[in-house]
């Protein structure tokens, strides 16, 4: 009993077949433990019948296994699956943001031993450690465990340095099943080998609905050129990889580092970035560049709302600069949501609208709208309970919110005018 078992398990549907993507927050983790020596085998797999009869067989002599969780549907497998491994005796943590943000509610279940809160780098080896009973409890950050009948919860620790940054140990898992996917040849599809990257850890902004603003303090941290590189080589030597879906929250924090990467490979790719970095020179230099395709957080059609969130951007300049990449023949995905806290009728279908002039364009996919996704600890969450939003007690109850939740099922405090103004655009 030496080695531990790193999960992340998703509902068998059709869009998570669709969209299979690395968890790279489990291999950062992973990381950890390789760093260290420490034997560790990482499973990202669908909820199907097959898959937890693998996963009750690699986990029988496990120290332990980890769930990395997020708020979303997603939850209910995590559950399915510690349940199983639970009855079996095997010791069962989660991690990830989930689990991070809401420790209380995860240790209220039977089938969950232990929360790590906070990020693989700074607590990960402590954890083995306590586990093979070299150190106590007490000397694991963010280590919140049972402990006779009582929850003991530690605080969130602090954001490891640059230094002590994972990497993405991709041998470990089988990249074949995040590239040898369904083709469905929808609106600014990128063809070919296309697979997930990231090359940075958060972002500055502190828009008041993020959870970076929690769970990374509104700090960004890029990985070392050298270890990228590393990677991207290694990905496109073994696999064929021909282009890259970059999804770190916000690359263009550091823009020469950005272009830097960008241009050394100068293959199809879709990067986020804030819509203040888009300008003319900046969308010639990523055509000459091979990028396929900008995704922008746009998240609201009314002004009000965007001063609000601290998006720091207007309707105008989204108008402006959409056209002027419509011009130039730049795709663009932008994501946009709804039943914000405190919007109003008004505000809902200014968005509403703007979703459905902006569509029109024949190079713009609009992602969404989506339902606002509740993060404890971020300014929104609070506005949101002081309405009279009831907050889930448990993690079943936490699994139904997610950014694909119908509006009339996420429970917030909404009135007549919103819901007509959602029937009259067909959202409900």
């Amino acid at each position: 009993m030496s080695h531990i078992v790193l999960v992340n398990i998703e509902n068998d549907t059709e869009k998570v077949r669709r969209q299979f993507s690395p968890p790279f927050g489990l291999l950062i983790a992973a990381s950890v433990l390789v760093r260290n020596n420490v034997d560790v085998v990482v499973r990202h797999i669908i909820n199907t019948n097959e898959s937890l009869a693998e996963l009750s067989e690699i986990c029988k002599d496990a120290l332990a296994v980890g769930f990395s969780v997020m708020t979303s549907p997603n939850l209910l497998s995590a559950i399915e699956a510690s349940k199983m491994l639970h009855n079996l005796g095997i010791f069962v943590y989660w991690a990830g943001t989930h689990a991070s943000l809401l420790p209380e509610v995860v240790l209220k279940e039977c089938y969950v031993d232990a929360v790590l809160r906070g990020e693989a780098e700074c607590n990960l080896y402590e954890f083995y450690q306590w586990r093979i009973g070299k150190i106590k409890a007490d000397n694991v950050r963010g280590l919140c465990y049972k402990k006779n009948g009582e929850v003991i919860i530690s605080p969130l620790p602090p954001l490891v340095e640059l230094s002590q940054l994972g990497y993405h140990p991709f041998e470990l898992l089988d990249i074949k099943k995040y590239v040898d996917k369904p083709v469905v040849k929808r609106k600014n599809y990128i063809p070919g080998k296309i697979l997930p990257f990231m090359t940075s850890k958060g972002c500055v902004k502190k828009c008041a609905f993020c959870y970076n603003t929690v769970v990374n303090n509104s700090k960004w941290r890029p990985y070392s050129l050298t270890s990228v590189y590393r990677e991207m080589d290694f990905l496109i030597e073994n696999y064929g990889i021909t282009g890259w879906m970059f999804y770190d929250d916000n690359i263009f924090v550091d823009p020469e580092r950005a272009w830097t990467i960008i241009e050394k490979y100068k293959m199809p790719s879709s990067v986020e970035l804030d819509l203040n970095r888009v300008n003319e020179k900046m969308v010639e230099r990523a055509l000459k560049a091979n990028v396929a395709k900008l995704y922008i957080g746009i998240e609201s059609g009314s002004d009000r709302m965007l001063k609000r969130m601290h998006k720091g951007i207007t309707v105008k300049q989204v108008r402006e600069k959409m056209q002027m990449c419509h011009n130039m023949g730049m795709n663009v995905d932008l994501s946009f949501m709804i039943l914000l806290p405190n919007e109003s009728p008004e505000d809902l279908e200014a968005t509403l609208s703007l979703t459905r002039e902006l569509e029109e364009y024949s190079n713009i996919k609009i992602d969404g709208p989506k339902c606002y996704n509740p993060y404890p600890g971020t300014e929104f969450f609070q506005e949101v309970v002081a309405s009279g939003w009831i907050i889930p007690k448990s993690n079943e109850e936490w699994a139904k919110y997610n950014r694909k939740i119908s509006a009339d099922e996420a429970g917030f405090n909404i009135s007549q005018k919103h819901i007509d103004v959602l029937k009259r655009y067909d959202v409900i």
